[in-house]
């Protein structure tokens, strides 16, 4: 990759289309406020222009820009398909709740502007920048129900521990930079490659730093917030919040990967034992924790929790070592899982939007025969959760095929079998839904003698959206693969 000049804003070219598409969007909100369909039609028309000027740049790889402080590589190229695909569909299923207000698009614009830029962050100073930007709309986003209690509860919750992982954050990479003098990634993890690799202020600030992050991804036990926000959010804004603001994170993890993994073992603590405690208890406390739930969105906040922890296997084995082979396969499969999980989750929580919007709540009770009187959107909703759980033939399972594979050939057998053993009991609550679903009689206080439903032209277009890759990449994966070779080439 040869740099390209401190000046040279042709690689920023699809921020500066968000910017100015949040700009256009932030005057005909004002222009043509409550006109049904407007916002969201130009808010998913910028999306889509992004989405096809990252696809015409094809896979340039220009290397650092803008004085070193943002980078594009496969990784920002791979990162900003993954937003703008998982927002066009996130923007869709919000377009049944939010069919006149226009300040939710809005932030979700903003929201991804910032992801975008966290794709490419090559500093921790536009890593923190980023990570606030992606952050602070979400905020608004979660007690945009101004008069709902659960709204506000949600976005209180969300705001203070998001404050508080900002600061752990932001004081681990003050302890990083006090030691290296630099705030440029290439830069830090070559000085921390020495002596001062090892050291308690390092191992700390990788602690903090991860603390940080953490709390982006759900992670243990940073994952408090998640199920309260999920349950008191629009479920639309949930399904928003399941997806990309996690993915972010894991944008994010990347771009400090470098930095973990130059931690010298400093009393028995090495970089691949912290990863790896951290990614079993997170899928363990998810998995347990979703056993217990009657609303579905809480089950699915605890279930993505348990998915967060499962990528982060991947990532234990991307710090493990300078093994190329095995590392090109674990970012490979962290890669290949997230765009798995972008289809069946955003695709159940659509169901669960659905369902919630006609028949009025989220509890595993208003689920109670819908194979029967809506046969369509359960068979949909049990396609996504059996991906989910990781059976074949559907996306799921080669999604955990290519992490456990990664795994198993790093030789970290203790973490492939908590793994295995997670996948297990995951089983249990996601069959226990699709068992309501389709063995059981609707109930009048369920069903709220509605009975059969109309799905919406919207809702169907996004439901076959979700369900087809769900089911074709999990027979056809093959191109997908090799896509994501070619960005990591």
């Amino acid at each position: 990759m040869s740099p390209a000049s401190g000046l040279n804003l042709t690689p920023f070219i699809p921020e500066l289309v968000l910017a100015g598409g949040l700009l256009v969007l932030l005057i005909v909100e004002l222009i043509a406020r409550r006109k049904r369909g407007i916002v969201t039609a130009i808010g998913g028309s910028i999306l889509l222009v992004a989405l096809v000027i990252i696809s015409l740049a094809g896979n340039e790889k220009v290397g650092a820009y803008m004085f070193g402080a943002v980078v594009q590589d496969g990784v920002t190229l791979y990162f900003r398909v993954l937003f703008a695909l998982a927002t066009l569909i996130a923007v869709g299923i919000m377009a049944s709740t939010f069919k006149k207000e226009g300040e939710p698009y809005i932030l979700v614009l903003a929201s991804v502007m910032g992801m975008f830029l966290l794709a490419g962050s090559n500093d921790l100073v536009t890593l923190f920048v980023a990570l606030e930007m992606v952050s602070i709309p979400s905020y608004v986003l979660a007690g945009y129900r101004r008069h709902d209690p659960r709204s506000g509860e949600a976005a209180l919750k969300y705001v203070i521990y998001g404050a508080f992982s900002s600061g752990l954050m932001l004081y681990g990479f003050s302890l990083l930079y006090g030691l290296t003098g630099a705030t440029g990634f290439a830069e830090m993890t070559e000085g921390l490659k020495g002596a001062l690799s090892g050291s308690p202020a390092h191992l700390v600030g990788i602690i903090l730093i991860m603390a940080g992050i953490g709390y982006k991804i759900a992670m243990v036990p940073m994952h408090f917030w998640c199920p309260d926000v999920y349950e008191g959010s629009p479920t639309s804004i949930t399904a928003y919040f399941s997806v990309l603001p996690k993915a972010a994170g894991f944008a994010a993890l990347f771009r400090i990967a470098p930095l973990i993994a130059s931690l010298k073992p400093f009393y028995g603590i090495s970089a691949v034992g912290l990863i790896t405690l951290l990614s079993a208890m997170t899928m363990t406390v998810g998995n347990l924790g979703a056993i217990w739930q009657n609303s579905l969105k809480r089950l699915l906040a605890y279930s993505s929790i348990a998915h967060a922890g499962y990528i982060l296997m991947g990532f234990a084995v991307i710090v493990s070592g300078d093994k190329p082979e095995l590392h090109g396969l674990a970012i490979q499969a962290v890669m290949m899982y997230l765009v798995v999980y972008l289809f069946m989750n955003l695709g159940a929580f659509l169901i669960v939007d659905l369902v919630e919007r006609r028949l009025g709540g989220d509890g595993i009770g208003y689920f109670k025969g819908l194979g029967k009187s809506n046969p369509l959107p359960a068979l949909a909703l049990a396609v996504f959760l059996f991906s989910l759980t990781g059976l074949p033939p559907l996306a799921g399972f080669i999604g955990k095929f290519y992490l456990f594979a990664a795994v198993v050939k790093a030789q970290m057998w203790t973490l492939a079998l908590i793994g295995i053993a997670n996948s297990v009991v995951s089983l249990f609550y996601y069959v226990r839904v699709i068992r309501d679903m389709f063995l059981h009689d609707p109930t009048p206080a369920t069903d709220g003698g509605i009975g059969s439903f109309n799905m919406g032209k919207l809702t169907a277009v996004l439901t076959l959206v979700t369900v087809v890759p769900t089911v074709v990449l999990g027979v056809f994966w093959n191109t997908l693969a090799e896509w994501l070779k070619l960005r990591l080439m």
